[in-house]
């Protein structure tokens, strides 16, 4: 009898990075997943909005430019890390960490297993920007927090994080991406 071999999964931390608190997600995906479509994974899982390009470095600080057409296998192994880029207006910098290789996975991917604050708004300056909005947020009431309040288009809480809502996203953002990659091959 011979048994098939599941593809690999792997368990990845999504830490953005300059900011506080830290926002992160880990989820599960197949290890053999191209960047291309590890790029829609991560902006469902973070919350982000497809509205930007984005790329990748290695993750050891050589800044060595990765393919986005690699197989995130190819291009790390476990305990290896990469960069991800978002928006390299604000320039959103995410350590994507390859946790551990899932001993026998299960169910359907990606999945969101876990995370922790709000990610920030688009377009709200990066990093730099983001830290000035919460102090914003955190001010007396007065004209200029009115005005970020509407800009945002209602009340931002830094703190939350819905991981049903990151769940859907990203599930929507992987079918996306299916879409995509089968129109371009």
């Amino acid at each position: 009898m011979r048994m098939n071999n599941p593809r690999p999964v792997w368990r990845l931390k999504v830490e953005l990075l300059g900011v506080a608190p830290a926002v992160w997600r880990r989820f599960d995906t197949y290890a053999d997943v191209k960047l291309s479509q590890l790029h829609y994974f991560i902006q469902g899982a973070m919350g982000w909005e497809l509205m930007h390009l984005c790329s990748y470095q290695d993750g050891r600080g050589y800044g060595c430019q990765i393919s986005s057409e690699s197989l995130l296998c190819d291009a790390c192994h476990v305990g290896d890390a990469l960069t991800y880029t978002y928006d390299y207006g604000d320039n959103w910098q995410h350590l994507v960490t390859v946790e551990k290789a899932m001993a026998r996975p299960t169910g359907t991917y990606p999945h969101v297993v876990a995370g922790k604050y709000a990610c920030p708004p688009e377009d709200c300056g990066g990093p730099w920007g983001y830290g000035d909005m919460l102090k914003l947020l955190a001010s007396r009431r007065d004209a200029r927090r009115r005005e970020l309040v509407d800009w945002l288009g209602g009340p931002f809480d830094s703190n939350a994080f819905d991981i049903e809502e990151a769940s859907e996203r990203l599930a929507e953002y992987a079918e996306v991406s299916m879409s995509k990659t089968q129109t371009v091959e």
